[in-house]
């Protein structure tokens, strides 16, 4: 009886274990307005790499049931970077502009009286991810400008995601001004007005690459690292929560609360 005993113990054990890594709840609560950052809304993989990157339809619904029966208000990042907060804010954001957005996401968003910041990449905007094809990637459709004109009237905030999506900290001073401003040039065009926000393709930036952003007349720049938004979050390093596909509703929780949920 003992051994067997021991062996329940140390399986209760190596269990706990893998629970705290797996959702590693001993984190402490990150105060500040979680940002989440999403790619695509959709319930096909197409042979991705990425799956992760793809969450889909039903899981994406029930975030979002969750998020208005905890209380919280969805607003855009232009919105929270004023610091005029509703109680429980939250910012959702897409990058890339994919069609999914329009056709999956934002039904779901606006039949719940939500709204979202999207980040395009402007040199693809009615055409595909380009900057995806020399990974083996899908060509994935992005909106075009129409869409983004409905969607703008509607409430949705959209910005700069780049003119084509390159890694902007490898680039020389002209290649840099050409992707920022030139994203700002269409937006601008396109919208009627300068777009507020950005977001760093592939989430990597330095100082110079900021610099450029504000010099093209963007208020703020998002990255790809976990953290929250509060009153000492630099304008151009404001960090995100990225939801995966394989979360589970334990997983958001944890990220809401934490910035993140796993090891």
């Amino acid at each position: 009886m003992e051994l067997v005993g021991g062996i329940a113990a140390g399986a209760l054990g190596l269990g706990g274990l893998a629970f705290s890594a797996r959702y590693t709840w001993w984190r402490r609560r990150v105060e500040g307005v979680p940002v989440l950052m999403y790619h695509h809304v959709t319930n096909q993989l197409n042979g991705t790499r990425f799956a992760k990157l793809r969450v889909t339809t039903e899981a994406f619904a029930r975030q979002l049931d969750f998020l208005l029966a905890r209380g919280y208000r969805s607003i855009t990042l232009a919105r929270a970077m004023t610091g005029r907060l509703p109680p429980r804010a939250v910012v959702l954001t897409f990058d890339d502009g994919y069609r999914n957005f329009y056709t999956q996401a934002w039904p779901l968003l606006r039949a719940r009286g939500m709204t979202a910041t999207v980040f395009l990449v402007t040199g693809c905007l009615g055409g595909y991810n380009r900057w995806d094809q020399d990974k083996g990637e899908p060509s994935e459709p992005i909106m075009d400008a129409a869409m983004v004109r409905e969607l703008a009237a509607q409430g949705v905030e959209f910005g700069g995601h780049s003119h084509s999506h390159r890694n902007l900290a490898q680039l020389n001073e002209r290649e840099l001004v050409r992707e920022v401003t030139g994203c700002q040039k269409v937006l601008s065009d396109l919208l009627g007005h300068p777009a507020r926000s950005f977001s760093y393709p592939y989430g990597l930036w330095n100082r110079r690459v900021a610099q450029a952003v504000e010099t093209a007349g963007f208020d703020q720049a998002c990255l790809t690292r976990p953290g929250k938004l509060d009153a000492a979050t630099p304008a151009y390093a404001v960090p995100r929560i990225i939801v995966k596909r394989s979360d589970d509703m334990l997983d958001f929780r944890h990220k809401l609360a934490k910035a993140r949920s796993r090891l």
